[in-house]
């Protein structure tokens, strides 16, 4: 399958799992569980292709910014020390450091720590910063992002950055995604290098048009955030005007794999590889999954998918404490009792519609 050129440094195409944070119930961050999980989520090699540290799965607009800090140091480490236990047919997984914070200074501070920690790369959601206005964003990375990329370069060059677009962090309601005209313009910068977009529908499509226009370049790598699009990437290809004989995407990012690694890690294959009986199977029990988290009160689908997370990894033995941080809406009892029931029948579906060589190993 061709996959689109992506310049000269080439962020691990695949799976990119954003890390939950797992927290006690006094909101601090229990760092063996926290160690334990990314190596759960790594499966030594058959799970994620990159981590996403201090994401919107991990809280981190939830969390302190020396937590978000503690995050980083903590995953970069573990990675480092994972990648040396993997498979030997694996390759080593990237560490992806969040860096936003809610103001530009520790924003830029995080960047640093990440460049010290020599990160594979650094995620930055401008429309998640409460001081910087939108047409700040521009001078911000000319300016600020890029002094430091560059001053703290390794053998590698600087250090690469990842754009992030997700409404659910738009600090301006009036402007909940990144303006295309903007994306064009931080694209020419070379550290630029791809954008995780957790997007609608309709604005990934008029991100792959602005790629098939060349208004956008072909090194700079396309995620898909909003991970259920990956399975009608094909037709949303199409529907941009877009051949669906090129994959115009390179990834996709999925807070479900942090229960599901290796099943995530199946799916992008089949989607890569374009089985399409397989494509069906997996959209099927992920959005079986999904329903699970439902608190069957007429909320919306998914309102407390993070607690819902954590809460069926807790019912599995991966990690210790299924607490989310203040402002993170919480599953009642009577809810964590209903999701852990839905969650054998859909496990036990699972089970029974896929290789076992595709399930995830707990241990």
């Amino acid at each position: 399958m061709k996959m689109l050129d992506q310049g000269p440094y080439k962020p691990r195409t695949g799976l990119n799992v954003p890390v939950i944070t797992v927290l006690d119930d006094a909101g601090n961050i229990i760092e063996a569980d926290q160690r334990r999980v990314l190596h759960y989520i790594i499966q030594r090699g058959f799970g994620a292709d990159s981590i996403f540290l201090s994401s919107t799965t991990g809280e981190w607009n939830r969390i302190t910014n020396s937590q978000r800090q503690q995050l980083l140091q903590i995953g970069i480490e573990e990675i480092r020390r994972a990648n040396t236990l993997l498979d030997q047919r694996a390759l080593p997984v990237e560490a992806w450091a969040g860096v936003t914070a809610l103001t530009k200074a520790e924003t830029l501070e995080n960047l640093e720590l990440a460049a010290q920690l020599k990160a594979e790369m650094a995620v930055i959601a401008p429309l998640g910063i409460a001081d910087l206005r939108c047409d700040e964003i521009v001078d911000f990375f000319e300016r600020d992002v890029a002094g430091i990329v560059n001053s703290k370069a390794s053998d590698r060059g600087p250090l690469p950055v990842c754009l992030y677009d997700n409404p659910e962090l738009a600090v301006d309601a009036a402007v909940p995604n990144l303006p295309l005209s903007c994306v064009e313009l931080l694209s020419r910068l070379p550290f630029v290098v791809c954008i995780k977009a957790s997007v609608s529908r309709q604005i990934l499509q008029d991100y792959l048009r602005a790629f098939w226009r060349r208004d956008l370049p072909e090194s700079l790598c396309l995620y898909v955030g909003n991970a259920p699009l990956i399975f009608r990437v094909d037709e949303v290809q199409r529907e941009a005007g877009i051949s669906s004989q090129e994959l115009a995407v390179a990834g996709v990012v999925s807070g479900q794999a942090n229960l599901l690694p290796r099943e995530w890690q199946s799916a992008w294959q089949a989607i890569v590889n374009r089985e399409t009986d397989l494509i069906r199977v997996y959209e099927k029990i992920f959005a079986d999954f999904d329903e699970i988290y439902s608190t069957g009160q007429g909320q919306p689908l998914n309102v407390k998918l993070i607690a819902g997370i954590k809460q069926a990894m807790y019912s599995q033995g991966i990690i210790s404490s299924p607490c989310v941080a203040q402002g993170t809406p919480a599953l009642t009892k009577e809810e964590a009792e209903l999701l852990s029931e839905r969650l054998e029948k859909v496990l036990n579906d699972l089970r029974a519609g896929v290789d076992l060589q595709c399930l995830s190993n707990p241990a």
